[in-house]
Order: structure tokens, then sequence, then C-alpha cells
């Protein structure tokens, strides 16, 4: 049996027995849902992009740590505003660092000595 497996029947016991059937707790658990999975995708996106923490934060304007809260769904802003920065941070990242480096020649980033 994989983990996920695990982990599935184990949410899904604890969904039947704790919050099913309660209203208020459902959409606790569906927005708790929600921000765990805005989470992954923004650590994801971040490394598939090679972008540190400091990296996103300065190109979303956001601090590092509120970057890590979000990223570990414990963030207690305006997670709208937070992800808009951030989307905002991934398109710069890609477009000014990204493309501009795709788009060099060997050329332009071989060190050469300088004969004095």
């Amino acid at each position: 049996m994989s983990n996920k497996k695990i982990v599935t029947d184990a949410y899904q016991w604890s969904y039947s027995r704790y919050v099913k059937g309660d209203p208020d707790l459902v959409d606790f658990a569906q927005e708790i849902r929600a921000k765990g999975l805005l989470a992954q995708q923004i650590y994801d996106i971040r490394n598939r992009l090679h972008m540190t923490r400091e990296d996103l934060a300065e190109f979303s304007g956001l601090r590092p740590e509120a970057i890590e809260d979000l990223e570990d769904s414990d963030y207690d802003g305006d997670w709208n505003e937070a992800i808009d920065r951030i989307n905002h941070a991934f398109h710069h990242w890609f477009t000014d660092v990204i493309v501009p480096a795709a788009q060099m020649k060997p050329d332009d980033y071989l060190v050469k000595a300088v004969n004095a």
C-alpha cells in the first residue's frame, strides 16, 4: 500500500468522523485544503524557476518570512493579494531573468582573461 493511500484514508476517516455534517467545519476544511494546495504550487513553481525565497521576496515585494509562511500555509495576511504579487513576481522572474539567460550565447557567459 502506498503512503499516499494511507494519507488519503486517514484524511477521509478524520473528515467523516469530525468534519462531515458541520457546515462551519466543512468550510474551514475546504479553506485549509485550498491554502495547502496554493502553498504547494508556490513552492513547486519557485523551485522549477530556480528561485530562492529571497528572490521571490525581492520580485514580489513581500518579506522572505512571508514567503516561508505562504509555503507553510501559515500566512496571516491577505492570501489573494499575496498570490497576485507572487504571480507577478514569477512572470517578471521569467521575463527578466530566465528568458534573457536563455538568449545568451556561450561567449556572453565566458570569463575572459584581461591583458593589462
